[in-house]
């Protein structure tokens, strides 16, 4: 005789199917999922491959990350409901503007090709308010007057770009509002520097470096010098109209008198933007030469002279904290393109995140340290330096110079053949 269900045996029975059914359900559901393959190639507005760009593609709150490689290219893939899901796929990268993509998973998503337009270059304004955060009036002044004294080691002035990679002209521009006073007084320094522009060369001073770095601090070249010139032979010849011109009789002091009065009318040029506010950059040194090594290095830098054989220089001065690379000079900016290696000499690294110096990354508004430049001729050439006791080094006429350009040019020359 067959047995009824007793209330429990039917409670076990609704328990056991009501489980079954939970699982073919969540089975279904998960045999349903889709997943979503893209491919493609990040490429800039030339057609040049871009590494490294982070991508990323997210659904809802739902996001996979990937980036590309060194050839440009990426693969992602997410696992999302069945449905004809919406996605979107984003790209950032240092230097870029970010871009992002809307995407359906029904979408083709196979070989796509990205491209990402560059990001406006900042402003000198926008530059100087972060890269002068935190630090105080005394030490700007301090390093601005510093590298006044050091205008004929300057190695670059765009007219183009404000910042070059100079130590020195990217400083006194950064510090402009500090360095106003100084570069207003060099103007008519008629003090023979190298001209370090390509060619062909000009005769020029350090009141023309003077001149350059107050122009890519602010200064309107075009309203301030242009004037002053034959408008004929400005428009012939360009700048070096201003070459010709302000070499003779007391053009210095013209030049002198109208960069002062631009300046008075315009009091919020050249860096009246800068942030001295808190900051959370730490200036306690990670690494300090020691003492002893210290001297040492003053007593070689009093021997130092340009000119002077490569080997000589080296063993004087020891063994270096960093190089730069020896064929490319790598994130230093040479004269000429006849300096063949630049080697660094720390003497206080205070925004390294270790005690190793990164010379690439280096801020010359707070390391301390000077750069050894050497020739293709084997000769040290030259030498800067943002500490007070060892100053700049560098060649003081232009025959010395001429003849060391020359002798440097041949001998590379010759290697290269």
């Amino acid at each position: 005789m067959n047995r009824p269900f007793t209330g429990s045996t039917k409670n076990r029975f609704h328990s056991i199917a009501g489980v079954m059914i939970c699982a073919i359900v969540f089975l279904g559901l998960s045999g349903c999922d889709r997943s979503t393959h893209i491919t493609g190639i990040v490429k800039n507005a030339y057609g040049a491959v871009i590494p490294n760009v982070d991508i990323a593609l997210t659904q809802g709150e739902h996001a996979v990350r990937t980036h590309s490689s060194n050839q440009g290219r990426f693969s992602i893939e997410m696992v999302h409901a069945p449905s004809n899901a919406k996605l979107t796929l984003s790209f950032t990268r240092d230097g870029y503007q970010p871009f992002s993509k809307s995407l359906n998973a029904d979408d083709h998503l196979a070989d796509l090709e990205i491209t990402l337009q560059e990001a406006p270059e900042p402003t000198v304004a926008e530059v100087r308010k972060l890269r002068l955060k935190g630090l105080n009036a005394y030490e700007a002044r301090e390093r601005a007057e510093l590298m006044c004294r050091q205008l004929p080691n300057a190695a670059a002035f765009p007219l183009k770009s404000f910042l070059s990679g100079d130590d020195v002209h990217d400083t006194l521009v950064l510090l402009s509002r500090f360095a106003q006073p100084c570069l207003v007084d060099h103007l008519t320094d008629s003090t023979w520097m190298p001209d370090s522009r390509s060619e062909p060369l000009a005769v020029f001073h350090s009141g023309d470096a003077a001149l350059w770095i107050l122009a890519d601090a602010g200064l309107d070249w075009s309203s301030v010098i242009e004037p002053l010139m034959d408008p004929k032979k400005w428009r012939v010849i360009g700048v070096f109209a201003y070459f010709d011109w302000v070499n003779k009789g007391h053009h210095r002091k013209v030049v002198q008198g109208a960069v002062k009065r631009w300046l008075q009318q315009h009091p919020e040029c050249c860096g009246s933007e800068a942030d001295f506010g808190p900051t959370g950059i730490n200036n306690t040194p990670t690494y300090k030469i020691a003492q002893q090594r210290f001297l040492e290095l003053q007593q070689a830098w009093m021997k130092l002279k340009p000119g002077m054989n490569e080997k000589l220089a080296r063993q004087l001065l020891g063994a270096p904290d960093a190089i730069a690379d020896l064929e490319h000079l790598d994130g230093v900016v040479e004269l000429n393109r006849f300096e063949k290696s630049a080697e660094f000499y720390v003497i206080e690294n205070r925004t390294g995140k270790s005690a190793k110096f990164d010379y690439r990354n280096r801020d010359s508004l707070r390391d301390r340290y000077v750069i050894v430049f050497y020739g293709g001729n084997g000769k040290f050439v030259r030498a800067f330096s943002d500490v007070p006791e060892l100053p700049p080094i560098y060649p003081q006429n232009e025959k010395h110079w001429s003849s060391m350009i020359e002798a440097s040019q041949t001998r590379m020359q010759k290697q290269d053949r």
